[in-house]
This record gives C-alpha cells, structure tokens and sequence, in this order.
C-alpha cells in the first residue's frame, strides 16, 4: 500500500512539471479534466471498498456541481467555499439514498442509483424549478480562480492538481484506518464482519456519504474552474459510467488504482478520440477489456510489476550474451 502510495505522488510531482514544459491549452485541459475524474473516482472506489456499487453517481456529481454554484450565485459565496460547503448537500442525499437502499445486494443498489440519476435531471429541468436551476438553459458559474490571474489556464490547473492531491491523501488515511479495514472487511464478507462486531451498516451508509460528498466535489470543481456553463447533461448517463471505466481500468479496491486509471485512461481516450473522431470509443473499448482480459488488476498491477519485468528481461540478455 505504501509502495503504491508514493507510485502515485510521484505521478502528481511530475505533473505538477507539466506548465514548465508547456503551456499549451489543449494539453492543461487534457489533464485537467483527468484531475477532476479522479476526485470523482476516488469517490467512487470508496464507495466500492465497503463493498457497494453505483451506477448512477452522476446525481451526485451534479447535485454537488449545482449546488456550489447555487450558493456562489445566489449568496455571493466565493467559489473557494462553495465548492467545500455545496457538495455538504450531496453527502445529505447521499445519506438518504443509503438509508434507503443500504441493505440491497451491490447490483440492486446499482440499479437504484441509476435510476436516481435519471430522477435528477427530470427533477431539475422541470418547470417549478426553473427559478433555481434555469432548466435546460443552464447556469453560468463563477470562476474558482479570479479571472485576473495570468495565466488563468496555469492557475486552474494548479488548483485542480492540489484538490487531487488532497482528495489522494485523504483517500490514503481512509485505507489505512480503522474505517478503510472495516470497509475491507464488509466488502470481503459482510456476515463475517457482522460477528465480528462490525456495524455493517453504519459503516455501509458512512462510506456512502463519504463517497457522495467527494463526487459532489468534483462536479463543483468542473464547472467552476473548467467548463463553467452547467446545464441537466451533467446528469447524463456517460458521466456515471466513467469512474467506473477508471477505477477498473486503474484498478480496483486500490489507493492508487483511481488515479492511474482516470490519468492513463482519458489521455487515451483523447488520443483515440483525435485519431479517429467518435470511433475512438471503439478503440478506447478495445483497449479497456484488453486491461481487464490481460491485466485484472488493472494497469496498475502492470506498473506494479514493471521492476522486476525490467529485471527479468535484463537477466534474460545476459544469460543470453554469456551463452554466445
């Protein structure tokens, strides 16, 4: 775990090099907008950790990005607060929605959540609503970082890349603890951990709101620093299937799995997509079961054994060398 930890700092230093080597637009957003996905992931493997599966947390996602921007606009809240205190109403949903469905199987849940995220943008386009979330004509958010700051590109890449390492760090404390171990615990047996004394429960419904609370981050996060016009396609059902994608493809149940996932999949999803246009999904699809089929613990095992791989190949050539 700790191993893995400092892989995944390490890939946060060197990124953090990144507007030193350049400062092209296509390349800050590119790996903005993985930053912001990995929030969201992290989000979600804790949610996975205790054994739980959403296929619908885009709500949250949106609930957490409406909310923030709600707040900034309505109270005149700068944004740097909005997008702590919004997402404190996402967790609160989440909380109800695990009040409801914490005792269903994992894929019950999955079709609930699903569902709820459907709910969500019929709830916030219908027409009672309008005054507050403007329907499908959307919201302007307000900028996280002043627009004065120059360059404005480098700062919100910077912003977005200390959130990741907040949420990275804090993910880690979470694995580490006596929660994470409980979490471990129910996800691997939850009648086991029930006599063992474990508050299944209590901690199911704790790593829902934790997990709900992260995603409304990230959605705040989004529309604040990178897209800022937020309309009901938040909602949309590609938003819910990318953590997913990410965490399996990264590796799931890991610290670091999130991260690898959500950094190395989009870059490749954008390098598809640029090579092929929409058929890029065809070759990102090809790609994500070759990881599964190849690597099922995700790209991340294959960092993982990389060393000794490297090892293995330089013992080989001079096995081979001594021979000749």
């Amino acid at each position: 775990m700790k191993k893995g930890f400092v892989a995944g700092i390490i890939l946060l230093v060197i990124a953090s090099a990144v507007p030193m080597i350049t400062q092209e637009p296509y390349i800050l957003q590119t790996l903005s907008i993985a930053y912001v996905f990995a929030i969201y992931s992290i989000g979600w493997n804790i949610l996975a950790l205790s054994g739980q599966v959403s296929l619908g947390h885009a709500a949250f996602f949106g609930i957490g990005a409406y909310s923030s921007v709600i707040l900034a606009r309505a109270y005149g809240l700068p944004p740097a607060i909005t997008v702590v205190v919004g997402p404190l109403f996402t967790a609160l949903v989440g909380l109800g929605i695990g009040l409801l469905c914490v005792r269903l199987k994992e894929w019950f849940l999955a079709m609930v959540t699903f569902g709820f995220a459907v709910i969500m943008q019929a709830i916030v386009v219908d027409d009672q609503l309008r005054w507050l979330t403007n329907g499908w004509d959307g919201l302007l958010a307000p900028h996280l970082i002043p627009p004065e700051f120059e360059p404005l590109r480098v700062w919100n890449y910077y912003a977005l890349l200390a959130a990741t390492v907040i949420t990275y760090v804090a993910s880690y404390f979470i694995f580490n603890s006596r929660l994470g171990l409980a979490f471990k615990t129910i996800r691997d047996n939850e009648l086991v951990a029930r006599v063992c004394g474990v508050k299944t429960m209590r901690y199911k419904l704790l790593s829902f709101v934790i997990s709900t609370y992260i995603a409304g981050v990230a959605g705040a996060l989004q529309y604040h620093v990178l897209f800022r016009f937020l309309s009901p396609e938040v909602f949309h059902l590609q938003t819910s299937f990318w953590p997913l994608i990410f965490t399996v493809g990264g590796g799931l149940g890991t610290l670091e799995g999130p991260l690898i996932g959500s950094i190395i999949l989009w870059i490749a999803w954008e390098a598809f997509r640029a090579i092929a246009g929409f058929y890029g999904l065809i070759g990102l699809g090809i790609f994500l079961a070759l990881v599964i089929i190849l690597m099922p613990g995700g790209i991340r095992s294959l960092i993982a054994r990389a060393p000794s791989l490297i090892y293995g190949l330089g013992g080989r050539r001079k096995i081979i060398s001594q021979g000749m």
